[in-house]
């Protein structure tokens, strides 16, 4: 097998990873690929580009996927019969987090649009992170640590 495309694939923002694979693959083998990387069972990604849903059977060249593009995934949470999400995933607090946000938009919009509510949602959050002051940042930090406020000068505050 020949590789002549390298595949930037992003997950939750926090993942990067770059695959190389051909125009020839299947959107199947891309996801194979994925599993033995990031140990995310086939069933449950699912893989967007330009916000367009990829279907497992077609190849890559099928959505004129080229050197350097950037596709998406979307890693459907394991849901018991009970409908609760299953605790033996293991992620960071934060990519929990993220995941529950993926769970809760996919619920009420269709693969496409929740990835491009996702997107513009973590875009939105990390211009506000980065738009912090130190002096924000200090105020967030004294009101968590000390919620009743208790031994702490506040009069800066205001």
């Amino acid at each position: 097998m020949t590789y002549d495309t390298d595949l930037l694939v992003v997950f939750i923002k926090a993942h990067l990873l770059i695959l190389s694979v051909s125009e020839n693959d299947k959107v199947s083998s891309v996801k194979e690929l994925l599993f033995e990387q990031l140990k995310i069972p086939v069933n449950r990604q699912r893989l967007l580009y330009k916000g367009r849903l990829l279907a497992d059977d077609h190849k890559l060249r099928h959505y004129s996927i080229g050197p350097d593009a950037k596709l998406h995934l979307i890693a459907r949470p394991l849901v018991d019969w009970s409908g609760v999400p299953s605790s033996s995933s293991s992620c960071s607090p934060q990519a929990g987090v993220w995941q529950t946000v993926s769970t809760i938009l996919a619920r009420h919009f269709s693969p496409a649009d929740a990835a491009k509510v996702y997107e513009q949602l973590m875009k939105d959050y990390e211009r506000s992170l980065r738009q912090l002051s130190l002096d924000d940042i200090e105020r967030l930090a004294g009101r968590l640590l000390h919620p009743d406020g208790e031994g702490v000068d506040t009069s800066y505050m205001d």
